[in-house]
């Protein structure tokens, strides 16, 4: 989205999540039930609304869950919808088709939780933030939305840069509620248990849940699994065992290792991925409106920390370093080294989509995370040839 009044461009939205005396969310997954934990009380969450059946007519984190078609809102009700960027498209549709209203009725669960704090309380909450340490992976995936088949060679960060990093993030944000630690394969970078170490001894009242993407595939130390049970972090693991059979055995280790370390983790089965296909996509003949309205259309709502600076995309972020992404420009990022009092308002829009060009140059090559692009791939395909 392109700027229009810089720090002022949810006022109409907040009028209305104003007027909302308690929320139902929709979604009883991983992201609502992570929403209704850390602000249930705090919102007067009414329940749960989702498509699935074998929610409905169930209790989810102590709330009731129930099918679209029951609810009847009031007007002083509204609807978060805690759902992610590939499954959300489908519940807009259906509320607008209630009748509903996006920023009226119902509220995007990124765009809810950093308008509400910064508006009510002047200070900047985000639902996540991804923080990529490095690239290094053991695996090659034909189609890797960190790009690695495009990049020359793997990106490794210093441990004093990623401290000083989390240390200006921290300024700024009050809260994150899912600090994301990814990769590449973060049980492949040595620094981890001191960057974990260094983040949770600081700022561990700023962090709902810490959580570290595995592909499962990789057995951590002692040391880090010390490290990770200290501290309390979650483990997601992508189950990948069917595309790369030669480390099934890891696979149940790797369970086995967590388990003995009463670590919080969990499996994630990944049979397909969205393709941004940015070998073969060229949008350059786009105009700026045009590729305004396509970034607009994209539902991806990841941002990157890297340098004192936050990414409006963070898969553009991950293509320039993989040296896809063509020219980086300053529209594209937020400088946290230039922050102050005065742009919380102005932090939180460009987290929610906000810059002044409305668009990033990797837009021109990326297919996005849109209606359009419905075409799906086998994960975690394995491949020798760089693109």
């Amino acid at each position: 989205m392109k700027w229009n009044n810089i720090g002022h461009e949810f006022d109409t939205v907040f009028d209305y999540i104003a007027k909302k005396k308690s929320f139902f969310l929709f979604g009883a997954g991983d992201r609502g039930i992570h929403f209704a934990r850390y602000f249930g009380k705090e919102l007067s969450v009414e329940g749960f609304i989702d498509n699935s059946k074998q929610k409905q007519g169930k209790t989810v984190e102590g709330y009731a869950c129930v099918a679209p078609d029951e609810l009847k809102l009031r007007e002083d009700q509204g609807i978060i919808i805690t759902l992610d960027q590939f499954s959300m498209g489908g519940p807009m549709e259906q509320l607008n088709q209630m009748g509903y209203e996006e920023g009226r009725d119902y509220f995007k669960f990124d765009d809810f939780l950093s308008i509400y704090y910064v508006y009510k309380y002047n200070k900047v909450y985000f639902s996540t933030i991804s923080f990529l340490p490095s690239t290094v992976c053991n695996l090659n995936c034909r189609h890797c939305l960190n790009f690695n088949p495009f990049a020359k060679q793997f990106y490794q960060r210093a441990l004093e840069d990623l401290k000083s990093d989390v240390d200006l993030f921290f300024k700024w944000v009050d809260f994150v509620m899912v600090f994301h630690l990814s990769g590449g394969e973060p049980f492949l970078y040595k620094q981890t248990p001191y960057i974990i170490e260094y983040i949770m001894s600081k700022y561990s009242n700023h962090i709902g849940t810490f959580r570290i993407v595995t592909n499962g595939t990789v057995i951590p130390t002692d040391h880090v699994l010390e490290i990770i049970s200290k501290y309390d972090i979650e483990i997601k693991i992508d189950d990948y065992r069917e595309q790369v059979p030669r480390f099934h055995d890891r696979f149940d280790t790797l369970h086995e290792k967590l388990s003995q370390y009463n670590i919080r983790h969990y499996s994630y089965k990944v049979d397909e991925w969205i393709d941004l296909a940015p070998e073969r996509t060229d949008y350059s003949c786009m105009t700026d409106s045009e590729l305004i309205a396509h970034r607009d259309a994209c539902n991806q709502s990841w941002e990157e920390l890297r340098g004192g600076k936050l990414y409006s995309c963070n898969y553009a972020a991950y293509a320039t370093v993989a040296g896809i992404a063509g020219e980086q420009d300053v529209e594209e990022t937020f400088d946290l080294n230039k922050m102050s009092d005065g742009r919380k308002k102005e932090l939180v829009e460009f987290r929610l989509g906000f810059t002044l060009k409305g668009y990033t140059n990797f837009c021109k090559k990326c297919r996005g995370f849109t209606p359009e692009n419905n075409e799906l791939v086998k994960a975690a395909i394995q491949t020798s040839v760089k693109m």
